[in-house]
């Protein structure tokens, strides 16, 4: 070995730096008095000297490398003996043999460190010649093996202070990391059943480090359910090896509850089980996070209510045994919501979505599964368990129980709702299922609302129907095919007319003219009502001057407005402003409307008959007296005609009970002002009638058909010269 590397070893072993050298003392003493010399030397050799890490009868502490015995020791690798030193080639003028301490005997064995490296050498020294002998060197290389286990327990020990420093270190690096982390270590000692928490596992448990915790106390901060689930974890670990990874919840002793996370694995020694180890991870936030996202994603965020995502999950898993248990839904829709947010505001419109999202809970039993759909309807799906009388009445009594709510605090508004039911026994698409509860829904929203319908063949058919007829309208539409024919009203005492009624007809494809009725299932769908509308509109603008030269300036036209026209305020608006800037005025135009139109009628549509009233439009309750007819209407309302149904006429003839319902409303009407108007006057017989009880004016058959201008200009021709003429 270089004795570049021979140095890098000894300043690797650091012995010039041992406090305590004693040991290494107490061997040249005993090599001293076993050798009978003088003087013992331990000597460590480097570049350019020798230091004594032990010495005896010598005060020396270290001397240059040229006077140094050892290091020709050192040099040859074996034990060297000099009986004179005064004869030796290399060494005769060293000043340790022509000066203190006279060195004649030397007697000296190399030492070496872990690895074989030569360190230095163990020495006896004599200032007598021939103080020793060759067998005498045994006795010195014992007591050098002596010294270099010394050197080597030397090395052992500091490397394990050191090591010991390194783990205090790493123990405060682990512990540090187990706060910044939120994790603690746990072991549990197999044969001792003893369990061993570090610092940061008591402060997620809640207590102090001081407190001892058995595995029995351990187990009981677990939530009851899951403590089995826990011991079992363990018990398998200890007696399969298994590691184990579970999450669940602990309750401290304060009452609060954190989410941990623990991980262990078996400890083997030997190959004997000793001890089970690992960490526990307090996961309270990310499995608070967890939950929120999972809730998001299954939640309606405004109600609380599972989402539209969530029922279609369930749905879908019903619908793949629908072979074997039958599948009921149902959509529940709000009747009037449209006019809380339009009247309200959307944040109102949201606490009644709220207040009945908690009305419908509290109402739900168990095993039905409840869904808000979207805007204000929801979703139900029912056990299997449950027949289709029992959904019925279920749903029956749910909208029997809505109440009034008060999302304004002092404002009470009463919500009611339609809901339609669908059952499926086959295995079928969800989407099929809800789209028979939606059709269901739709009938019952046709029929007035507020009732609970169940799909049938007879629904599908009438909602082919209706896809016709929306088909043929929107063509008609598109193609400029649809017009207005005009039914005269006449004034009973004159005979005059004063007033025609503007209906819409369409013109099909092969050229026959349809009447609204062929397509009034269309006329339901929102949308196009309104296009109806304004080409009704259109059409009353271009023939109304026609209308007035044939029939004098104070004639009326009616148009017929629908619910989806009067609660949208550009409409009326529109209105307003093309009458005006046309020929005709206000006054020549009645507007109609239903009675069904007004029931729960509140906000833009109250306000847009006021407008119109105001305006000089003349507001004509149609149809009165059938339905949901109430009296109310005719003071809450600017109502200032009405027009008895063509049901009460039809029934003067063999009807008593017609006959007095008209009588009443006549008379009722000329009480508070009103004019009538009697509908669908056919006969002879009906016109006396009417004209005894004091009804001024008529429309039917009898005098005169809905007819388009062309026609009604030729029927009329005469009448209108005759006026220019007088």
């Amino acid at each position: 070995m270089t004795d570049l590397s021979r140095l890098d070893s000894i300043q690797s072993l650091g012995l010039e730096d041992l406090p305590d050298r004693d040991l290494f003392s107490r061997i040249t003493v005993l090599a001293s008095t076993m050798l009978k010399c003088p003087i013992a030397l331990l000597s460590v050799i480097e570049q350019d000297r020798q230091w004594f890490l032990g010495q005896t009868g010598t005060e020396l502490r270290e001397t240059a490398i040229e006077d140094s015995f050892c290091a020709l020791c050192v040099e040859e690798g074996v034990p060297l003996l000099i009986d004179d030193a005064r004869t030796h080639p290399r060494l005769s003028n060293s000043n340790l043999v022509t000066g203190q301490p006279y060195i004649r005997s030397y007697l000296g064995v190399p030492i070496r460190a872990d690895g074989g490296v030569l360190i230095g050498a163990l020495c006896a020294i004599s200032p007598e010649t021939g103080a020793f002998t060759a067998n005498q060197t045994a006795t010195l290389s014992m007591l050098a093996e002596l010294a270099e286990q010394s050197i080597s327990l030397h090395i052992r020990t500091r490397e394990l202070a050191a090591s010991n420093t390194a783990l205090g270190q790493s123990a405060r690096i682990f512990r540090q990391a187990e706060r910044a982390v939120n994790v603690g270590s746990w072991r549990v000692d197999i044969a001792r059943r003893r369990l061993q928490w570090s610092d940061q596992v008591y402060l997620i448990a809640g207590l102090e480090p001081c407190d001892s915790v058995s595995i029995d106390d351990a187990v009981k901060l677990y939530q009851p359910h899951d403590r089995a689930m826990v011991s079992a974890a363990l018990r398998a670990t200890i007696e399969e090896g298994k590691p184990f990874v579970v999450e669940t919840s602990i309750t401290r002793e304060n009452g609060e509850q954190r989410r941990i996370r623990m991980v262990g694995e078996r400890i083997d020694i030997d190959g004997r089980p000793d001890s089970v180890a690992g960490i526990i991870l307090d996961c309270t936030e990310e499995h608070l996070r967890n939950v929120a996202l999972k809730r998001a994603a299954e939640r309606d965020r405004l109600t609380g209510l599972f989402n539209r995502a969530s029922f279609d999950r369930r749905l879908a898993a019903a619908m793949e045994r629908a072979d074997l248990e039958p599948v009921t839904v149902a959509l529940l829709d709000l009747d009037g919501f449209k006019d809380v947010n339009d009247t309200l505001g959307h944040l109102v419109g949201d606490r009644v979505l709220e207040a009945i999202a908690g009305q419908l809970q509290i109402r739900t039993t168990s095993g039905v599964f409840l869904a808000r759909w979207g805007g204000d309807e929801f979703a139900i799906l029912f056990p299997a368990s449950m027949t289709l009388d029992d959904v019925t009445r279920f749903l029956g009594d749910l909208l029997g129980e809505f109440t009034e709510i008060a999302p304004l605090g002092s404002t009470m508004l009463k919500i009611g709702a339609t809901c339609g039911v669908a059952r499926m026994h086959s295995s079928a698409s969800s989407e099929e299922i809800m789209r028979r509860a939606d059709l269901a829904l739709y009938r019952g929203k046709e029929d007035g609302g507020g009732q609970v319908v169940c799909w049938d063949p007879q629904i599908e058919a009438r909602q082919s129907e209706r896809q016709q007829a929306i088909g043929r309208l929107r063509g008609a539409l598109k193609a400029g095919r649809a017009m207005a024919a005009y039914q005269p009203i006449v004034e009973l005492e004159s005979g005059q007319i004063v007033s025609v009624e503007a209906l819409l007809r369409l013109r099909d494809e092969c050229g026959n003219l349809l009447a609204a009725g062929d397509v009034f299932a269309a006329l339901l769908d929102p949308e196009l009502s309104r296009q109806v509308s304004r080409v009704m509109l259109d059409c009353v603008i271009a023939d109304g001057p026609a209308i007035l030269a044939l029939f004098g300036p104070d004639c009326r036209i009616g148009l017929n407005m629908s619910e989806a026209d009067l609660r949208q305020g550009d409409f009326v608006r529109h209105l307003i402003e093309v009458i005006d800037n046309s020929p005709l005025s206000p006054a020549n135009i009645t507007i109609e409307v239903t009675e069904t139109m007004l029931i729960d009628a509140r906000g833009n549509l109250r306000a847009s008959l006021a407008m119109l009233d105001e305006c000089g439009f003349t507001i004509c309750l149609d149809d009165f007296g059938t339905g949901f007819s109430s009296l109310t209407h005719l003071r809450a309302f600017p109502i200032r005609k009405v027009k008895i149904d063509r049901d009460f006429i039809a029934g003067i003839a063999d009807d008593h009970q017609s006959r007095l319902i008209i009588q009443a409303i006549v008379q009722m009407a000329h009480s508070l002002g009103l004019r009538v108007v009697a509908e669908g006057v056919e006969t002879e017989e009906q016109e006396i009638f009417l004209r005894a009880i004091g009804c001024r004016h008529v429309q039917g058959y009898r005098f005169g058909r809905p007819a388009l201008l062309p026609d009604m200009q030729s029927r009329f021709a005469a009448g209108a010269e005759a006026r220019k003429s007088a």
